[in-house]
């Protein structure tokens, strides 16, 4: 009873930190029983629904939020379309994924009605061995679907690989990119380097906020280190928002998929610790920036 006395004493002074029209930009909706997962799904998920999600994100006093299409769903975004519907567009955006050479513009602007605001690229959790030639390819399919509608390219991509995006970024013109749970280095990464300017594509992470048409999520840590406050973790984080604090953009990543029972209070924290450790208010990161990048301006405010 102690520790969930003391989980929950530690979420009511987050929330209690967290501004209002706070946007989480990056959470996933599962319900394997009303919608089938992809067949080629690499792990089978329970039901995380929209529900629940509102739940979890009510004890921070989060009512607005981004539903990332998951993996596991491939290019059916059934579910988080369900989502975007029930949450409005007052509530909620979403990133969904599909095959840029078969969607037709009237489906991309039936979407960007209700609220999609973007399209994923999973590289990193799937698994994928990256080409210079054939990113740069694929990303500008996608840029050029996309750049009308005003929506960002999300990419789930190893910081390792940055430098092949930042050799892409010249060819897909004015579109914005963001880079999910700060580029995720791999674990070798992060064994090897003694801060965050020495891992293998911060430097091309550097140039490109610089730029200013790249984002980057403060999202995902625990996917990253078990140690909530892992010095090269917070290193990375404080970096990026050292170099562009008005490029960066704050998630839970509910419901941790592949990291059940997690108690994400603590990562959470640490990140808010470091946004304000910069001396950049809460209020920039957590809403400002998204309402930018997402297109979220409450217009009734």
């Amino acid at each position: 009873m102690a520790c969930e006395h003391s989980t929950s004493s530690r979420v009511a002074q987050l929330a209690a930190r967290i501004p209002k029209r706070t946007w989480d930009t990056h959470m996933h909706v599962v319900d394997p029983r009303t919608f089938r997962l992809a067949k080629n799904a690499q792990y089978q998920a329970q039901p995380h629904t929209l529900d629940q999600a509102k739940a979890f994100l009510s004890q921070l006093g989060i009512e607005r939020m981004i539903i990332v299409q998951p993996s596991i769903y491939g290019n059916d975004n059934g579910c988080t379309l369900d989502g975007l519907r029930t949450l409005g567009l007052t509530h909620g955006r979403a990133v969904v994924q599909f095959d840029p050479e078969t969607t037709s513009a009237a489906q991309l602007r039936e979407w960007h009605d209700l609220g999609v605001r973007g399209v994923r690229l999973n590289f990193k959790s799937v698994g994928a061995k990256l080409e210079q030639t054939s990113l740069i390819a694929e990303l500008q399919k996608y840029a050029d679907v996309v750049r009308p509608l005003g929506w960002v390219l999300d990419l789930y991509i190893a910081i390792e690989d940055i430098p092949l995006l930042e050799a892409a970024m010249a060819e897909l013109g004015e579109v914005k990119v963001c880079i999910a749970h700060l580029g995720h280095p791999s674990a070798t990464s992060l064994d090897a380097a003694r801060d965050a300017e020495a891992m293998p594509g911060s430097h091309s992470v550097a140039r490109l906020l610089k730029q200013g048409q790249t984002w980057v999520k403060l999202s995902g840590t625990y996917r990253i280190s078990q140690d909530p406050r892992h010095p090269l973790v917070s290193s990375l984080m404080r970096e990026v928002l050292k170099l562009r604090p008005d490029r960066c953009v704050f998630a839970t990543d509910w419901p941790h998929t592949r990291f059940d029972g997690l108690d994400v209070a603590p990562y959470l924290e640490a990140i808010c610790d470091c946004i304000e450790a910069e001396g950049v208010p809460l209020q920039q990161v957590l809403v400002d920036n998204a309402e930018l990048l997402f297109d979220g301006k409450d217009q009734s405010v």
